[in-house]
């Protein structure tokens, strides 16, 4: 299709003669996505996306008088259509479904927790680092091999915000232990938490460790033992709009084949990997004394 656009387009039209590309977008190898790449930045070029539902998981096509399409419209399509389909048709998220880091229908889900008690209940924070970035920092309900992500903080607000909110699910959770990225910033928000965790009450103790291995290695090396071992909450237990719907929408749409916008969610999760491998973490079960 590119060749198509090349060869019997763009070389048939006059100097400064204006393109309009309308498509659905379900590539991010597509020609509107090669232009992208190749102009995005350059004042001659714009690049519009609209999609279905805001940033509320409201329409953005809500019109008086009966004319365009209702919230409960997209919300019902999105609850019949597979994810990727979804994203491309309505909301202009090509998605490469060859080059999927952790593909949904590979990764396991639960509704409850198991009756026991935890072996431990840890957490990670990937600490956003500007440009869009997202603290990141998934809850695990660790039972023997099993790492149930019971709750995460997903949120690109500012740190008046997300400390707050790291605070709070720690609190929540009784987190015993919480590993925070120290890169850049990292070092003092964890810092903070810290404290206040502590003034609160709360039991977590919290360590800071800086990352400077290749990111995209190290979330492919890891992606094998998140798909066999930690289970994500039933799609029925969150709202895609809420911080978990949005922390799973960036973990599943994750990509090796392309361009990913962010990726604090899959770092946030093999960084959960990482830290309990470093624990060596095995259960202590108690037992009778023979004598």
């Amino acid at each position: 299709l590119w060749f198509k656009y090349t060869n019997d387009l763009k070389s048939r039209k006059k100097e400064g003669c204006k393109e309009v590309h309308i498509a659905t977008r379900w590539s991010v190898h597509d020609p509107i996505g090669r232009l992208e790449k190749e102009y995005l930045g350059n004042p001659k070029a714009k690049f519009i996306v609209l999609p279905a539902l805001d940033d509320s998981d409201e329409s953005n096509f809500n019109y008086p008088h009966g004319v365009g399409f209702s919230t409960e419209y997209f919300h019902d399509m999105r609850n019949n259509l597979d994810d990727v389909s979804w994203r491309a048709l309505y909301m202009n998220q090509p998605i490469e479904r060859e080059g999927l880091v952790f593909p949904e229908d590979e990764l396991n889900r639960y509704y409850e927790l198991p009756k026991q008690e935890p072996d431990a209940i840890l957490g990670v924070c990937d600490t956003a680092e500007g440009g869009g970035d997202s603290v990141c920092l998934p809850v695990g309900y660790v039972y023997g091999n099993e790492v149930y992500i019971e709750d995460v903080v997903f949120n690109n607000s500012l740190p008046d915000v997300t400390k707050p909110l790291c605070v709070n699910i720690l609190l929540k959770h009784k987190v015993q232990q919480c590993r925070f990225e120290s890169n850049n910033a990292g070092g003092g928000f964890a810092d903070d938490i810290q404290e206040e965790t502590e003034k609160r009450g709360g039991i977590t103790h919290i360590t800071k460790k800086r990352t400077t291995s290749n990111k995209l290695t190290r979330i492919i090396v890891n992606s094998d033992y998140v798909k066999k071992n930690f289970y994500f909450k039933d799609k029925s237990r969150y709202e895609p709009g809420s911080e978990y719907g949005r922390y799973m929408k960036e973990l599943t749409s994750f990509t090796h084949a392309g361009k990913n916008s962010h990726d604090d969610a899959p770092d946030g999760t093999v960084m959960l990997v990482e830290f309990l491998q470093s624990l060596n973490m095995s259960k202590v079960e108690v037992f009778k004394r023979p004598f």
